[in-house]
């Protein structure tokens, strides 16, 4: 595992890639945000439909997709430093534009390369077709899943929109993100 882990390191620093870290706001050129999706999900960087400065991720979840379908950044070699999460010190937020309000939008921290290291969260959308700042609370994690441990690495992370509902139920919907800190 541990040459895996060099070797990718060592392909991002030859191709001229720095690794990402937080706070993300896809505006640099010379990271490589390791973006991968799943569940079928298809993300891209496109121009802000609101801001022609600002670069954000396009997620669209396809018709057909998962109930799971989501996207990952920092996928293969992580954050360059752990997500720095301690008791009382549990929150990340994400700006999202949706297309529909009152979706859940799920958020999972998870180590690199060792998946059963994991928590999820969610939050709701508020407003439709506009930026909206969600807040996601590690320490109250989603049903069904892992509670957060704080002797754990965490420098990885996945966004769901629409949680939960399959893409032949939901029909294909675009949403937009940017901006994930650690508040």
């Amino acid at each position: 595992m541990k040459n895996i882990f060099f070797l990718a390191c060592l392909l991002i620093s030859t191709m001229g890639f720095s690794q990402v870290s937080l706070p993300i706001d896809f505006q640099s050129t010379t990271i490589n945000y390791e973006l991968t999706d799943f569940g079928g999900n298809a993300s891209s960087f496109v121009i802000d439909p609101t801001d022609a400065t600002n670069t954000v991720v396009q997620s669209i979840k396809t018709v057909g997709s998962e109930t799971w379908a989501g996207t990952t950044v920092a996928d293969v070699t992580g954050l360059t430093e752990a997500i720095p999460f301690s008791e009382g010190n549990t929150k990340m937020t994400v700006r999202v534009w949706s297309p529909d309000a009152g979706i859940p939008v799920r958020l999972k921290t998870e180590q690199v390369g060792v998946p059963t290291i994991s928590v999820e969260t969610e939050a709701m959308t508020t407003v439709a077709m506009a930026w909206e700042t969600l807040e996601f609370d590690f320490s109250n994690q989603a049903a069904g899943t892992a509670a957060i441990n704080f002797a754990n690495t965490y420098n990885k992370a996945s966004i769901f929109f629409n949680f939960g509902t399959d893409g032949n139920t939901a029909g294909e919907k675009t949403y937009f993100w940017d901006d994930i800190a650690f508040v």
